[in-house]
């Protein structure tokens, strides 16, 4: 598994502990590190050609994160997510995208209207090329950036821990999806309900796609823990 980090330079005036942060999260959002893997810091630091220092520092903010358990005599693991979890962490999500939307309708503009459906488009664009990664990464900018179309601050800070609590689910579960038209459809129908306005629809809409999203998601769950 560690093997599979691909350390990508995220440019000028990031550290080098914020990038291996960065590294080590994406690559435990995006499922390559599977829950229950031990990350040790030698491996990990050769493999990324840094010390142990940042890698150190990246583990404890991912423990604070709630992304790994740290256990003394036993070191650092990849924590697990049950469907207690899940169902907890997208039944907030209902809410906070639910006055997300809302918010959007009442601020939205043409501009903001115009990147919603860009984004879209990208998702469209990584279905037909069968990316599920791009799918899941572009699904996630959509959410987000709805969510700054609000533009409130603490709602957006909120709805990010939120991400963090289920993007590890998010590639399984779009891998589970026969067919994309109603993932596209919903978001063309949520994003159309915003640039109207239309904040009753849009809290309508976008309640039922995440209920949707939990329901499949834990469905994958119940089938690992048989």
């Amino acid at each position: 598994m560690i093997a599979e980090i691909n350390f990508v330079d995220k440019g000028e005036g990031i550290s080098l502990k914020d990038m291996v942060y960065t590294e080590l999260k994406e690559a435990i959002m995006r499922g390559e590190f599977a829950a229950g893997l031990r990350l040790m810091e030698i491996p990990i630091a050769e493999k990324l050609g840094v010390s142990r220092t940042p890698v150190r520092e990246a583990i404890k903010r991912l423990e604070e994160d709630g992304l790994v358990t740290v256990t003394p005599g036993c070191g650092a693991k990849v924590s697990g997510i049950g469907g207690k979890d899940v169902t907890d962490a997208l039944d907030v999500r209902i809410v906070i995208e639910s006055m997300a939307v809302r918010l959007a309708a009442e601020n939205i503009n043409a501009q903001k209207a115009a990147e919603l459906r860009r984004i879209n488009n990208d998702i469209r664009r990584a279905v037909k090329e069968k990316n599920t990664a791009e799918i899941s990464l572009n699904d996630s900018r959509l959410h987000h950036a709805i969510c700054e179309a609000a533009d409130n601050k603490v709602l957006l800070k909120i709805m990010q821990e939120l991400e963090a609590l289920v993007l590890r689910y998010r590639v399984e579960y779009i891998k589970s999806i026969a067919s994309y038209k109603e993932i596209l459809d919903e978001h063309d129908g949520i994003i159309g309900a915003v640039a109207a306005g239309d904040a009753e629809r849009a809290v309508k809409l976008v309640t039922s796609h995440i209920i949707r999203q939990k329901n499949c998601i834990c469905e994958i769950i119940r089938r690992r823990e048989v």
